[in-house]
């Protein structure tokens, strides 16, 4: 009989053995969570900031097509689209450009 009580005080000191390696290992897994959770919401963060920024600034190219769409003046809206899109300028007109940048 001595035999069944050493068993079974080896038993429950096994079961309890590996609860806390269960316990430890649920801890980590918990750790590691909260930490990876966290850089995500900081990159979601950054992604809002710069989408509210894009956002600024398509709002105020759009309220400018606004202003030229309802001024009825095709004329300067066509001559603001050859300036930038087109790269033309007037015959008396100088343009300098920063190559340094590059």
């Amino acid at each position: 009989m001595p035999n069944r009580k050493k068993t079974g005080a080896n038993s429950k000191t096994g079961l309890k053995m590996l609860m806390n390696i269960a316990l430890v290992m649920f801890v980590i897994f918990c750790a590691v969570s909260i930490v990876t959770t966290q850089n995500a919401v900081v990159e979601k963060k950054k992604e809002l900031a710069q989408l509210e920024e894009e956002v600024e600034v398509l709002s105020a190219q759009n309220e400018e097509l606004a202003e030229l769409i309802a001024s009825d003046d095709i004329g300067k809206y066509m001559e603001k689209l050859a300036i930038e899109s087109a790269g033309y300028a007037y015959p008396d007109e100088k343009r300098y450009y920063d190559t340094s940048r590059k």
